[in-house]
């Protein structure tokens, strides 16, 4: 009998597999071999091994009861976690591009208020000299 059906019951790897009653037996007893993609469901549900299914990349990753582990974090997903990550990812791009468009804002208003200060300086300039020029006429005609 093929190692990786030790335990798991004829049931189970027929509603996995699909295959019928008979061909299960014959796996179990050793009789036929186990098919190559048979073997990779197996290890996918029964084993939770996802890597062997879904290629080298997902190494390390595992299903079991229902959730999907991540190497790198603790506890698993379930369908609702990951659909709420997909949702959370687009917000997250939706924020970006919300911020970018804020700051191209701020930018536009910080440059237009640099263009108002060089204009309020020269007014107040402006002020100034004819202030001085109307106390010079003054002067002259008193």
């Amino acid at each position: 009998m093929d190692d990786l059906l030790f335990g798991v019951s004829v049931e189970m790897l027929q509603e996995v597999t699909g295959e019928d009653l008979r061909v299960i037996k014959q796996w179990k007893k050793g009789t036929r071999r186990l098919s190559e993609p048979a073997r990779k469901l197996v290890k996918m549900f029964v084993y939770g091994d996802a890597s062997d299914l879904l290629g080298k990349g997902w190494n390390g990753f595992y299903f079991r009861d229902g959730l999907l582990y991540v190497p790198e974090w603790r506890n698993g997903f379930g369908a609702n976690d990951i659909r709420a990550l997909f949702f959370r990812c687009q917000l997250v791009f939706c924020l970006e591009s919300e911020v970018k468009l804020l700051k191209d804002e701020l930018e536009r208003r910080n440059r237009e208020m640099d263009a108002l200060e060089v204009k309020a300086d020269f007014y107040r300039r402006q002020m100034q000299l004819e202030s001085r020029m109307g106390l010079m006429l003054e002067r002259c005609f008193n």
